[in-house]
Parts: C-alpha cells; structure tokens; sequence
C-alpha cells in the first residue's frame, strides 16, 4: 500500500522536475492531463486494493457529480431532524477514517443508498415514507452498515464491468455521461444476500445501541414489501437496489429475540413542520429510554458509587436519574458519552436536580479528552458542590473554549463527557432531570402555547399551565407522540370535555400577523372533536366570531396530525373589545373512552 501511494508522489515530483528544467515545456498542459489521469488510476488501484484515503479521495468525486444532479433540502426543520438521527446512529459504527457523512436530497424517491469513502445519501420521499424516528434510524443504520463493511468495494473488485467503467471515468472527470455511468452502477448496486442479511443484522444492533427501538426494522421491512410486493420482480426505486423480502422481515424479527428486545409497533416521531424540539448533544437527556432493562439510561455510565432510573420523581415524563451516597467522604460520579467538541466552543447547559431532603450536595461539570480520547482533565463550570433541595431547581451554565484566560475548554480538547456528582461531603439520594447541552447561538422558534409539549406537570396531575373540565383531563406518560408526556381527556358525563391553553395577550400579536397551528391526537376509538382558535375579552370569554374551527376525527391507537393557519384580523368591534388570542379543545367523549393530545404547538 505505501510502496502505490510512493509511486503517485513519484510521478508527480518528476513532473515538477522535468518542468523546472524545461524538458517538458512545449507541452505543458499535456503532460500535466497525463500525470493528473495517472494519478487518478493509480487512486483506482490504490481504492481497489482497500487503501481508505484512496476511498475517500473517490468517494469525493462521485459526491461531487450526485450534488451537480440533484438538490439539496434546505429546510432546517428536515435537516435538524434527519442530523439529529444521524449522528445518534453513526457513533456507533467502526469509523475507518471516512468521517461518516450524510446529504439529503430533494425527490419522491424513495431512496437512501452509501457509496465509498462513508458518503450516506437520502432523498426527501424517503423521509415522506418512514413514519418515525426509529424507522429512519434503521434506513440509516443499514446503508452505514454497506459502509462500514465496504460492500461497494466488494463488488467492485468482483465485477470486471464495473472496473471499466471506473477506469473509464478516472480519465474523464468532468464527462457527465461517463460519470453518470458510474454514479448509476454506484447507486443501483444490487448487494448479494449475504450483504443485505449482514447490514440488516449489523444495522439493527447498532440502532438498539444508540437507543432506537429495534422493532422499527421489522415494520419498516413490512411496509416495503406491503407497498411494492412480496418478491423481487417489479420493485422500484429502494427497493430495486435492496429489496426487503419477507426473509428479511423474518430475519429482522429474529434479530430481536438475539438482542432481547421485544417486538412492538408504536414507536415517536420528533419531527413536526413546526417543530420546536431543539438539538441536544446529550443522548436520553430526560433519562427515559432503558431499551436494555438494566435499570440504567441508555447513553450514560455509573464511573463510581450507586445510580439508577427512578419511576415516578420526573420533572418531564415519567423517570429521572438518581444518585444515592451512601457515604460522606465518597461521591457518585455519572457520566455521559463522548460528545465532539472544538476548543473554541460554546455550549449551554440546563437542567433540573433535587435532594431528598436537607445536606444533599451535587457538582456538575465535564471531563476532557483529547484527539485519540485521552483525558486530560475536569472542569466543574455549571455547579460545585451545590446545597440542593427537596423541591426541583433548574439549573444553567457555560462550557466555553477560546482562548481568553478562565475559558473552561483547553486547547486540545475534542470530546467531552458531562459528569453529574453527588458530594463529596454529601449523603443520601439526588435526582437529575431534563438535562439539554446545545452549542450556543441555535436558533429555537417559540411556541406561543404555554405546556404545549404537555411535558412539565402541574398542580391536580394537569400538565403545567393547562386547565379545563375538572376531573377529566390528566398527564399521561405512557401514551405519547412527541417528547414523554401527552394530554389524556375523559368523558365529562352529558357534556363535552373541553381543555384550554393561557390566553395569548393581542400586545404580543402584530395585526394581520399570521398564526400557524399543529397538534396531535390519538383516540380509543372513533371519537369526534374541535380545534377552536378565538379572540377572547378582558374577561377571557370569546367573541362570536372564530379564526379557527377545525374539526378532526381521533382513530383507535392511531396517532394523527392536523395543521392550521389563521391571521390577526379584526372585523367590526372586534379590535376595540378583544385582549387576547385563546386555543381550546372540546370533543364528545363517550364513557370509559379517551382522547389524548401531544405536540400542540402555535407560533
């Protein structure tokens, strides 16, 4: 491998030489195309042969000409949301130097598909199909398992075609139909079945690891052949290139039973138009998912003492992590994952922490490592031995780099991992919740609806700012679409159960601004209901007229989505006795039904 990548450093220095001398300088330009095309073979020889900057160098080539014949997605909301999924999957897998990347594509295609060097590609109809996060996570997790085992190579080495048409393109760079050729042969490579089998098998476990839910696979399997058939023939676009039969549904569902994780089809879905989840660099932040039942959260680990997820003490959802010392002079240390950072960043942190009672002290700060992952010290900026409470306490602060004196983050600093400490000189349990770490200056769009996310509880089991029929609207953590919580409403006996949201003060509106309204809902059966948008009085009763009256109807375990606009626009007296814009829900429930809500958002 060095005595090829010695011969393309060879040819190029003798054709410096031979110019320095004048040897070559009648034709110049030439020679100049004859070293490039050499090195450029050479570059095959060395790709085919397993050298990986070799890889990457052509994996660059082809990205190049797929990005001139196709568009990019623009929408940050997609890209958030796609990335978010992305990075979670990719830590997982063995990095060969290629630097995993991933683009996304405009397109009805249902299509995701690898080529060399870790180059991942997806288009937008791929993202219209998967119907959760934990779908998408499987389609990715598959095309990085093609990567990481190097399946394109592979075959490339074995189909002489292929090879010419490589040859070919390496001496025409910018010749759009030979690249073409390429590109297509790249694309719609039909992997044998023990490669489909290997990235099914490999791809699954990696998606469990990064705190997916491994059932995904199987549906999204199931949904391909249910949309496209049961065989080979006929099967377009993805599946042409990797089509998912039946013994690849089979396959998948006994994959589960190796890595212990049973089979279930409701999964969450983070993504909304207009969404307002933001991007956390911590992994289970809430500490809800334990897909290992160990009874600790995924993405964090125990260094020193006792910890574990307790049911029932969450600021958000339904669990929290706590620490318990059972001694003073010895604290419990927890710890995130390896998390990139660059010297110069800056990264705000919040978060939420408790005691038991009175003597209870918690430090949150980081450990730093370096390039190859070797620590190099700690630093405690958010809090230092800190007196808490019985009463939750939000917390914030700065991990700051640069290179200013007193900046937190050394100057060889790539990874961090965000340490949560119980004492020392402290006894007896504390809980964390809600944690987010996000690099500063991310832009968050505000949700005008006060608990939208139902997320935060409040007094009575109602979620934080909501009111309504007393005695038939309640938190629920165990049925949700978006975040871990939803809105649970019950019969109100004769009449309709209704839920409203804190009024919305006209002061903060612009006349004429336009509202945009989401929410999601899901029913015990078929129940019927309203979305109702008002303006309200200085008394907070609504006028006659309303700006939204939308019906929708709930499906049984189905969850839904229903989308709204309307514009500040007065009309009459309207403007002279109107204070306030009000969001309400009211809805028929019968007895012993349920209706819930989740992701109700106004912005």
């Amino acid at each position: 491998m060095q005595r090829q990548t010695t011969i393309i450093r060879g040819l190029i220095l003798a054709l410096f030489l031979c110019l320095a001398t004048g040897a070559w300088a009648g034709n110049i330009l030439k020679d100049l195309v004859k070293a490039y095309s050499t090195y450029q073979e050479v570059n095959m020889l060395l790709w085919l042969s397993g050298d990986v900057k070799a890889e990457k160098r052509f994996g660059q080539e082809v990205k190049w000409f797929l990005n001139l014949t196709n568009k990019k997605v623009k929408d940050p909301e997609t890209l958030r949301w796609v990335n978010t999924i992305f990075h979670r999957v990719k830590t997982q897998f063995r990095d060969r130097g290629f630097d995993y990347d991933l683009t996304v594509y405009e397109g009805d295609t249902v299509n995701a598909f690898a080529i060399p060097g870790g180059n991942i590609f997806i288009y937008k109809g791929m993202l219209d199909f998967v119907g959760s996060d934990d779908e998408l996570a499987a389609v990715l997790a598959h095309e990085l398992a093609h990567a990481e085992r190097r399946h394109s190579l592979k075959h490339f080495r074995q189909n002489a075609a292929f090879q010419l048409i490589l040859q070919k393109a390496v001496k025409n760079k910018r010749d759009r139909e030979t690249w073409g050729a390429l590109v297509g042969a790249l694309t719609m490579l039909r992997f044998s079945r023990e490669d489909e089998f290997e990235a099914d098998e490999l791809g699954q476990a990696k998606m469990f690891a990064a705190g997916f839910n491994p059932s995904a696979q199987v549906v999204l399997w199931e949904k391909f052949v249910a949309k496209f058939g049961k065989g080979e023939k006929g099967l377009l676009q993805y599946l042409s290139t990797h089509p998912p039969s039946q013994d690849r549904v089979n396959f998948a569902r006994n994959n589960l039973r190796k890595l212990q994780a049973a089979e279930t089809r409701d999964f969450s879905l983070s993504f909304n138009p207009l969404s307002d989840v933001q991007e956390n660099l911590l992994q289970n932040g809430s500490f809800e998912t334990d897909l290992v039942a160990r009874g600790q959260p995924d993405a964090w680990a125990v260094k020193e003492g006792k910890a574990f997820l307790a049911e029932g003490w969450a600021l958000t959802g339904r669990r929290s992590l706590q620490v318990v010392a059972d001694s003073w002079n010895r604290p419990v240390r927890v710890i995130s994952e390896f998390i990139a950072v660059k010297p110069d960043s800056r990264l705000t942190f919040s978060g939420a922490v408790r005691g038991e009672g009175e003597g209870q002290r918690v430090s949150i700060g980081a450990e730093l490592y370096d390039a190859k992952k070797r620590l190099r010290g700690f630093i405690w900026p958010i809090l230092t031995n800190h007196p808490v409470t019985s009463s939750w306490e939000k917390v914030q602060g700065v991990f700051e780099g640069g290179t200013t004196p007193g900046r937190h983050l050394q100057k060889d600093t790539t990874f961090i991992r965000v340490i949560l400490q119980s004492g020392p000189m402290s006894r007896g349990s504390v809980w964390f919740d809600d944690l987010l770490l996000q690099r500063a200056g991310v832009p968050r769009l505000q949700n005008l609806l006060a608990g939208g996310d139902f997320e935060y509880a409040g007094p009575g089991g109602l979620p934080e700012g909501v009111y309504g029929t007393p005695g038939a609207l309640a938190r629920d953590t165990q049925r949700f679409k978006t975040g871990y919580a939803s809105l649970r409403m019950e019969s109100a006996g004769s009449g309709e159960t209704e839920v409203k949201f804190p009024p919305i003060p006209l002061t903060s509106l612009k006349e004429a601004q336009e509202l945009h309204g989401t929410f999601h809902f899901c029913g015990t059966g078929e129940i019927k209901g309203r979305c109702l948008l008002e303006f309200l009085d200085e008394t907070g009763n609504p006028l006659s007229r309303r700006l939204i009256d939308k019906d929708f109807t709930a499906k049984a375990d189905l969850w839904q989505v229903n989308r709204f606009r309307a514009r500040v626009r007065f009309e009459g007296q309207e403007q002279a006795v109107a204070r306030a814009v009000g969001l309400r829900f009211v809805a028929q429930i019968p007895a012993g039904a349920s209706l819930w809500l989740d992701g109700v958002i106004l912005r």
